[in-house]
């Protein structure tokens, strides 16, 4: 067993988290199922959301992976999945949601929050993983996570982070890119209620990065770092492309 593999085990998830462990119950199910009317509103009447793929979405768990420039950006991909609210959980800066008493009090149950440590450590990956396999085995339920890290200010994609990568080698979660577009226009960073447009999301066909890890114990080649940046690598070429056909095909 590798000394990360070895950590993961010795790794608990902390008690505060321990919602992570079941599905929405109570008024926190009552608090999902309003939203989640609410949002069938939002993407009907005020920004009518197509999408484009849905028959790529492979069986729960796996990681649903999107260009990110926008608050609206989880409830968009939550509702065009059609696998309802309760069936997604999404990674979230641990500083900005859960240290912050207002929204640590409310956000976390309805969103079904992961926290993530912006400070990169053996330790704080760690009980990053923990709590997406603790997650994901319930249900059991996939993942939104944002590769780019943080949302784009310009709407364009930024390059991408490895997290996502590491997270599905080490957990056997097949990664699932969408591409989003219209969010950066209805709510940017800065704006506080989302203007009226049109959404589109489409799915791109899954990434399988166990084939990665399985393709480098074959050849003797590949660290795991290497096998990181191989699926981040494919993962970007996969999100520009939906990006580009988007744009091609709808021309704006």
């Amino acid at each position: 067993m590798s000394a990360f593999k070895e950590l993961l085990e010795q790794t608990p998830l902390e008690p505060e988290y321990g919602y992570l462990r079941q599905p929405p119950s109570g008024k926190a199910r009552l608090w999902h199922k309003a939203f989640e009317i609410f949002c069938a509103g939002l993407f009907n009447l005020y920004c009518p959301l197509k999408v484009f793929g849905r028959e790529n979405l492979p069986a729960p768990p796996f990681l649903l992976c999107s260009n990110h420039s926008s608050h609206m950006d989880s409830v968009a991909l939550m509702y065009a999945s059609g696998l309802g609210f309760g069936r997604f959980g999404m990674i979230a800066a641990k500083d900005y949601f859960f240290d912050n008493a207002k929204r640590k009090n409310s956000l976390p149950l309805l969103m079904n929050l992961i926290p993530a440590d912006r400070k990169s450590t053996r330790q704080t990956i760690a009980r990053l993983m923990v709590a997406c396999r603790e997650f994901s085995q319930c249900g059991p339920r996939s993942i939104i996570i944002y590769p780019e890290g943080t949302r784009s200010l310009t709407g364009e994609i930024a390059p991408l982070k490895k997290g996502v990568a590491m997270i599905a080698a080490e957990l056997h979660l097949p990664i699932v890119p969408a591409y989003i577009h219209g969010t950066f226009q209805s709510l940017p960073k800065g704006v506080g209620f989302p203007r009226p447009r049109r959404i589109r999301v489409h799915f791109g066909k899954p990434i399988i990065a166990r084939q990665f890890a399985d393709d480098a114990a074959d050849t003797g080649a590949g660290t795991g770092r290497l096998i990181y940046t191989h699926i981040t690598n494919e993962l970007e070429q996969r999100l520009r492309a939906l990006r580009d056909h988007h744009h091609t095909t709808h021309g704006h």
